[in-house]
């Protein structure tokens, strides 16, 4: 009788030891890491597209000269769609001097992270002044926007510090650019 009750006990400690080793919950399907991932990107919430914007303006301006060519290049952070850009003339043209200044003007629905949300769709000042020598041929503007994926946006809405630094707007912030047309 002594040996049957060291026995029970023997089973009681080796049976409380594996319940508590054993998880809580047991995979049956072995969709465990899809399961996660899924309930993950449910919880992310649905964002109005954003877009890294590349701008570059090339031709007869005060820039540096690279590779036969003058350009001035900036990156922006743009709610979407983005439009056009255009070089609106900013400064008076003085005969004493050779060049013009002129700001950028790019359609968007502003900008990040001035605008935490899109505003209307219009022309907004890029925070760039850029020197048009007089005469010859009209600077070119090429833009080239890289949505941002749903879970990128959801990282810079919800990170308190960004790594990468964009250009935003200057001025009093993403000021709109009502006199564009």
């Amino acid at each position: 009788m002594f040996t049957c009750k060291v026995n029970w006990l023997w089973l009681l400690v080796i049976g409380g030891i594996v319940t508590a080793c054993t998880p809580n919950t047991v995979n049956v399907s072995g969709k465990d890491k899809r399961n996660t991932t899924q309930a993950q990107a449910q919880t992310v919430p649905d964002y109005p597209p954003m877009y890294d914007v590349d701008i570059k303006v090339c031709g007869n301006i005060i820039a540096p000269l690279k590779d036969g060519k003058r350009c001035v290049n900036q990156q922006l952070r743009l709610w979407g769609p983005v439009g056009e850009a255009k070089l609106v003339r900013a400064g008076i043209s003085l005969p004493s001097v050779s060049s013009v200044e002129h700001k950028l003007a790019i359609a968007s629905k502003g900008c990040y992270p001035v605008y935490s949300q899109p505003d209307q769709q219009q022309f907004y000042w890029a925070n760039s002044i850029i020197q048009v020598n007089r005469g010859e041929t009209a600077p070119t503007v090429e833009v080239k926007p890289t949505q941002l994926s749903n879970q990128q946006i959801d990282e810079l809405m919800t990170s308190k510090l960004s790594s990468r630094t964009i250009t935003t707007f200057g001025g009093a912030g993403c000021e709109a650019a009502s006199s564009v047309k």
